[in-house]
């Protein structure tokens, strides 16, 4: 007579609590190590959990990296969206976005976490060029909308969205990455209107 099979150990977590630990997991020990030097071994002895659980999640550590950055992303454009629907004007939903995109640099969390994802050794992790371009589109896109918006209802006269928002970034992401690598003489409103300095002649904003 066959021998009855046992069942399973029961798993103590679902699977959105699983991959949220490993995701956090991953950030603190590449924070720490780098992410060449941060092993799967070092995830999971930080998330405190098994080797199954990780493969049930992730194909390698670039593909956590990869899911990393796609939850930051998707994190930030939340906050985009949100702070862009309560604008009042096109201008009011511009300076939102371009105030929202510095904060990436100027919230100390945030730019702790960005710098992670974006240091030398983590951009190269396999895919990370593709993904990196994903990044980029969740951010330009609702500024595209913008200035959509403010060329149709007359305020940016000048406005080429398809154009002007990747300049508009361009601009943007400088100042970011300016302090992110430590340039401390403008603070986040000052940066916030050095670039719509630049953002007003562009569009033809009226003084």
């Amino acid at each position: 007579m066959p021998a009855k099979s046992r069942p399973g150990r029961p798993r103590a977590l679902d699977d959105d609590a699983e991959r949220r630990l490993l995701l956090d997991a991953g950030y603190r020990v590449m924070r720490q190590n780098g992410f060449e030097d941060a092993s799967v071994g070092d995830v999971l002895a930080e998330a405190g959990l098994s080797t199954r659980a990780f493969y049930r999640h992730f194909a390698s550590k670039d593909d956590l990296v990869l899911a990393m950055s796609r939850r930051d992303a998707a994190r930030i454009a939340a906050r985009i969206d949100e702070r862009l629907e309560t604008a009042a004007t096109s201008i009011d939903a511009l300076h939102a976005w371009v105030d929202e995109v510095l904060a990436i640099a100027y919230e100390p969390r945030r730019a702790a976490r960005v710098g992670v994802l974006a240091a030398a050794s983590t951009r190269r992790a396999t895919g990370y060029t593709a993904e990196a371009a994903r990044w980029i589109e969740f951010l330009i896109a609702p500024l595209r909308a913008v200035l959509q918006r403010g060329r149709v209802d007359g305020s940016m006269p000048a406005a080429d969205p398809a154009h002007d928002a990747p300049s508009i970034y361009a601009i943007t992401w400088a100042a970011a990455e300016s302090r992110l690598h430590g340039d401390n003489t403008l603070d986040r409103a000052a940066a916030t209107a050095h670039v719509l300095r630049f953002c007003r002649s562009a569009l033809g904003i009226a003084p």
